[in-house]
């Protein structure tokens, strides 16, 4: 009995298996949905390609700049991006074209640059546009001893620093060492404009050279190493604060006239000058033919060390521009500036990228490959650029004994027509007299048109 009752039991869980078995999957119950008061977890979607792409694209930054000497800026803009990951896009502009290209480019709303060269002649145009961010937190009152004080200042409008001091320079005065030891003239003993024409007297006595001196008076722009930079050191000075004409008053313009007029005259300027450019002067010196060359910090350099641009390597001096009556000595300086735009989309990491490029190292390699002087105090005392650069520190010492050309937003107007007397002077078509009085008329005309 018990046997059978055991044999059913088993027959029965095996019957149930086999039913279990056949029966279809049973369909799993809705889970219930979420309180009202909970919000729908939703899964992330990915990203659409172009997405993704503009988040990980590291920022281009674009600048808008002068030609790049000794490859300064190239090299910096690739170890910045190397170091920060930001990209440095440059625009390379010609010295011819750059004012122009910069000009236009502001007006039509910046062309997409974040940094601009703020020349120092264009500087007060660019300044009354209003294109540019302040900057004073790059260099705040804790730092500007370190810095040079007439070039901050300079680029300073309306209590706003506006561009960041990159580089100096300025007029200075050259001469071929072997061209005064013929003529026996002592450079320390030129100390006036005076001592300057006696020095070309003797010089073109004795046939030492072809020309004492060509000044450069092709264009506006050389109104630093002609009668600007002349009339600067006898004293003069060119407009009032209102911006009226006082050249006329004294003597400076006057007398710097005259010596163009007799220099020419008497065979010690070489009247070729009123189609040469600062350039074309700096090679009549640097093949040997003139005793003199006033032009700017650049050109000086060059006629001592470029062996491309000159024959008289090594065997050029330096001496402060002459001056005259209570004046020692004075030249007109320049500067360039790095500006940041107001429509900048990327102005800390442009700030980020001026700062780098007017650091220390960046205006020493500026210095030494590039030409011209630092804005940074403490490297007019660094020995490399002192042993890089034979006559530095005279080089530097005119430096102190200068400033900038009036800060007037029409002085590129006022240079032209100042050019044109220059070569009127120097062509015999003007006296010294008619020439100064043309060249006042020639101011209120450009001043009242503004």
């Amino acid at each position: 009995m018990k046997r059978s009752i055991n044999l059913l039991v088993s027959m029965l869980v095996l019957a149930t298996m086999l039913l279990a078995a056949c029966a279809p999957a049973a369909t799993p119950t809705a889970a219930p949905a979420p309180a009202a008061t909970e919000p729908a977890q939703i899964e992330p979607t990915a990203a659409p390609a172009e997405a993704t792409q503009a988040s990980t694209e590291p920022v281009t930054i674009r600048m808008l700049v002068r030609p790049d000497e000794g490859n300064v800026v190239a090299d910096y803009s690739a170890k910045f991006e190397q170091e920060t990951g930001i990209k440095v896009a440059v625009d390379f502009v010609s010295w011819a074209d750059i004012t122009n290209k910069t000009l236009t480019t502001l007006a039509a709303g910046g062309g997409g640059y974040d940094i601009v060269f703020m020349p120092s002649a264009d500087a007060p145009k660019l300044a009354a546009g209003g294109w540019f961010e302040p900057i004073d937190d790059m260099i705040p009152d804790s730092e500007r001893a370190n810095w040079l004080e007439s070039v901050v200042k300079f680029y300073t409008f309306d209590g706003k620093l506006l561009a960041m001091p990159w580089y100096s320079g300025g007029a200075h005065m050259a001469y071929n060492k072997d061209i005064l030891a013929a003529a026996g003239v002592d450079p320390t003993s030129i100390v006036t404009w005076d001592d300057f024409i006696n020095a070309c007297k003797t010089i073109q006595e004795k046939k030492a050279a072809e020309f004492c001196f060509t000044p450069s008076a092709k264009h506006p722009g050389d109104f630093y190493y002609n009668s600007g930079t002349m009339i600067f050191s006898r004293g003069g000075q060119f407009f009032d604060e209102s911006g009226a004409p006082v050249f006329q008053n004294g003597t400076a313009a006057l007398d710097t006239f005259t010596m163009l007029a007799d220099g020419v005259k008497n065979g010690y300027f070489n009247k070729a000058g009123t189609a040469m450019d600062d350039y074309e002067t700096l090679i009549a010196f640097g093949t040997g033919k003139t005793a003199f060359l006033l032009d700017s910090t650049w050109a000086a350099t060059q006629a001592n060390r470029n062996k491309d641009l000159s024959t008289i390597v090594d065997k050029v001096g330096y001496i402060l521009v002459p001056g005259a009556g209570d004046v020692r000595s004075n030249s007109f300086l320049y500067a360039g500036g790095l500006g940041i735009l107001n429509t900048s989309e990327h102005k800390e990491e442009a700030k980020k990228f001026v700062a780098y490029l007017t650091g220390e190292a960046a205006q020493k390699d500026h210095a030494t490959k590039g030409a011209n002087m630092p804005t940074r105090v403490a490297l007019f005392e660094d020995a490399d650029i002192i042993a890089a650069w034979p006559g530095f520190a005279d080089l530097a010492a005119q430096l102190s004994n200068g400033d900038f050309v009036p800060a007037v937003p029409w002085l590129d107007e006022f240079r032209t027509s100042e050019a044109t007397a220059v070569q009127d002077v120097m062509n015999g078509t003007k006296t010294p007299q008619e020439a100064v009085d043309w060249l006042v008329t020639e101011a209120d005309r450009i001043r009242n048109s503004q």
